[in-house]
């Protein structure tokens, strides 16, 4: 007896090749990879930045935490996305009154 053998379709969607339905609507509907860049640069800044551009872009920074931080109470990956963007502004968000020396806490979600 003869086995079948299954072959797959390959879905690609520029370059990149998709295996199921998520994958797919990811590049899909616009997910840019530059955003890996920008979503950084905006809330640690960039080298030799002037102090009004600081200062703006820190206002937008801590706009955009606050968002997050509001969306995190539903949405574990805007919790995680305001642990970054605090840890990239030096700041890390604490849901108790310990006192805690910068760089010692673990970064875990609040129960």
């Amino acid at each position: 007896m003869q086995e079948s053998r299954r072959v797959r379709m390959r879905t690609y969607v520029g370059d990149q090749e998709a295996w199921d339905a998520f994958e797919f609507e990811e590049p899909a509907c616009g997910f840019d990879p530059l955003a890996d860049a920008v979503f950084p640069a905006l809330f640690a800044g960039v080298g030799g930045e002037a102090t009004e551009a600081s200062a703006a872009r820190l206002d937008v920074a801590g706009e955009v935490l606050a968002e997050l931080l509001a969306a995190a109470e539903e949405d574990e990956v805007a919790w995680l996305n305001a642990l970054y963007a605090a840890q990239l502004m030096g700041v890390v968000p604490l849901r108790s009154g310990h006192a805690v020396e910068p760089g010692t806490a673990p970064l875990r979600r609040a129960a």
